[in-house]
């Protein structure tokens, strides 16, 4: 039992962290949060999405098409719980705990044949265990944290068949599950996959050759031809206008300007250098070199999307970078010449993990995205629990004061996140509208106008109100707007679109909902034709909605 107590610290705080105030923290719901749910419980009640699409496997949401796999891990959930925000979060904490012994049992893979492989494993799932990036995203409905569970699981069943341990099938499976609950997994899972079979050829091509036999070979074939119908979805059709809009290589500025010299009277630059293939490997290049910058990772984490990380830390731990260092140098040296496993090719499988994880998020036109790179905590918490376990062995008593400052930041990095950064990530998870619902609810009304200026109003109506699907779907009122956006006009009684002050006087018995620009400050809340008056606030009582109910 000894040997496995650093694991069970791992997995009891790892628990804990990913289920405490799971429906509280974050303090609101992202728009794909509360569509993720309502089309689950859609699912649960009808069979069919919001839009009346029966089981479908890729599902239609905004306008936009994302993989449905999430969607129907959370019917159960919602099954249990009800609609509610623990209930479209708790698929994703369920992975990111599953995620602690899915590192575990793939180091103590990796590293089979070295005694003190089952130590290493424990330190690399504590590491991950307590990864403030890890803890934040498992607090979400993001579809890449159960994503990157169920590939370090395949990459797990993988290893073992390479080791002649299992067979080829449940990898397969799981690398088919991974192309369909994430886009990015269409590069992620392949180029993973291909990095173990170059470093493990001579174990794979024996092990693989039976399976083209004829009684195996039409057990292998549906996995391939499923993969091939996703990777054709992703690029032809509707669901396909997220890749073609996010790519880089759709990017196409107008590069007259880098023609010109400074008077514009002539042309210094010349196309071979200066063109659009260029610039769009240099914009690759850069996004792909930010994710390995210490800013990102220890001090401010994405600067383009607040909700992406904890509001003023990075994506680590900020002491964590000496783990890193000691776990590099530990895995640059050889461990043990002996063994069949050398340690090459285990060093290479984790860095080249962690070479391969950014690639992704690289190929998209935002800037930088802790999102789509999130399978990059796996290797560094490996490198890191490396770290830890060779400051450990190494330097016995000097370990510990660097492990108690390590803790003490540890603690303060839970504290800012549990206690301190609801009021940062209140505007960026769309706080107040669950509040604005419970107005509705409790003051009926003849008519309800709620403003659209934050976008999507009409998810959160029917997610607070569990609204009927069934309902929801004869009314037919989704409009599209284009690859990627759409609108709903109203559902029932209640109307989404911008309203002035002027327009507060023209109906009666009228719930309107808005904003400071919609109800502006000049408007007399006191006056006769007004029953109620509220206002939304963030924990900073920054004003976010205003509600005024007329008279009947």
């Amino acid at each position: 039992m000894k040997k496995y107590a650093f694991l069970i610290i791992a997995l009891l705080l790892g628990t804990f962290l990913r289920l405490y105030q799971l429906g509280a923290v974050p303090n609101g719901l992202t728009w794909d949060e509360a569509a993720i749910g309502y089309n689950a419980y859609s699912l649960l009640k009808t069979g069919r999405d919001e839009h009346g699409a029966l089981l479908p496997l890729v599902f239609k949401s905004f306008g936009d098409y994302k993989p449905g796999a999430y969607i129907y891990l959370t019917v159960p959930s919602v099954a249990v719980f009800g609609l509610t925000e623990f209930a479209v979060r708790f698929p994703s904490a369920l992975a990111g705990i599953l995620a602690i012994w899915g590192i575990y049992l793939f180091i103590t893979q990796l590293f089979l044949t070295h005694g003190w492989r089952r130590e290493l494993g424990s330190f690399a799932a504590l590491a991950l265990a307590i990864s403030p990036w890890h803890i934040h995203f498992s607090h979400g409905a993001w579809e890449v944290n159960v994503f990157s569970t169920v590939l370090i699981f395949g990459l797990y069943f993988f290893l073992r068949f390479l080791q002649g341990r299992s067979t080829l099938y449940p990898a397969l499976l799981l690398a088919c599950l991974s192309l369909v609950l994430y886009q990015a997994a269409k590069l992620l899972t392949p180029l993973v996959f291909l990095l173990f079979i170059s470093l493990y050829w001579k174990e794979f091509w024996p092990r693989f050759k039976p399976y083209w036999s004829t009684k195996k070979i039409w057990l292998v074939i549906p996995f391939f031809l499923f993969g091939a119908w996703v990777f054709l979805g992703s690029f032809f059709g509707s669901a396909g206008n997220r890749l073609n809009r996010l790519s880089i290589f759709n990017y196409r500025p107008d590069l007259s300007y880098e023609n010109q010299d400074i008077d514009g009277k002539g042309s210094l630059l010349t196309p071979l250098f200066h063109n659009q293939p260029r610039l769009s490997w240099s914009l690759i290049a850069s996004r792909y070199l930010y994710h390995f910058s210490p800013e990102v990772l220890f001090f401010e984490g994405n600067r383009v999307s607040l909700r992406a990380h904890l509001p003023g830390l990075g994506m680590l731990n900020p002491l964590e970078f000496i783990w890193l260092a000691l776990g590099l140098v530990w895995l640059a040296k050889a461990v043990s010449p002996h063994t069949h496993d050398t340690p090459d090719r285990t060093t290479l499988i984790i860095i080249g993990l962690l070479l391969i994880a950014p690639l992704p998020a690289s190929l998209t036109l935002e800037e930088f995205s802790t999102v789509r790179d999130l399978f990059m905590a796996f290797p560094l918490a490996m490198v890191s629990g490396i770290g830890l376990y060779y400051l450990k062995s190494k330097f016995k008593f000097w370990s510990l004061p660097p492990l108690v400052v390590y803790g003490l930041l540890t603690f303060y990095s839970f504290d800012l996140y549990f206690n301190h950064s609801q009021t940062a990530f209140a505007s960026e998870f769309n706080y107040g509208y669950k509040q604005v619902v419970q107005i509705i609810k409790d003051n009926p009304s003849s008519k309800v106008i709620f403003t659209d200026v934050y976008g999507q109003p009409y998810i959160y109506y029917v997610f607070y109100t569990a609204y009927d699907p069934a309902t929801y779907q004869q009314e037919k009122n989704f409009v599209s707007g284009g690859l990627d956006v759409g609108l709903v006009s109203h559902v029932g009684k209640v109307e989404f679109h911008q309203f002035g002050s002027s327009e507060l006087g023209l109906f009666k018995d009228t719930l309107f909902i808005g904003t400071e620009g919609n109800i502006n400050n000049q408007y007399d809340i006191s006056g006769p034709n007004v029953s109620l008056f509220k206002q939304i606030e963030t924990p900073d009582h920054h004003i976010l909605f205003r509600v005024i109910k007329t008279k009947p």
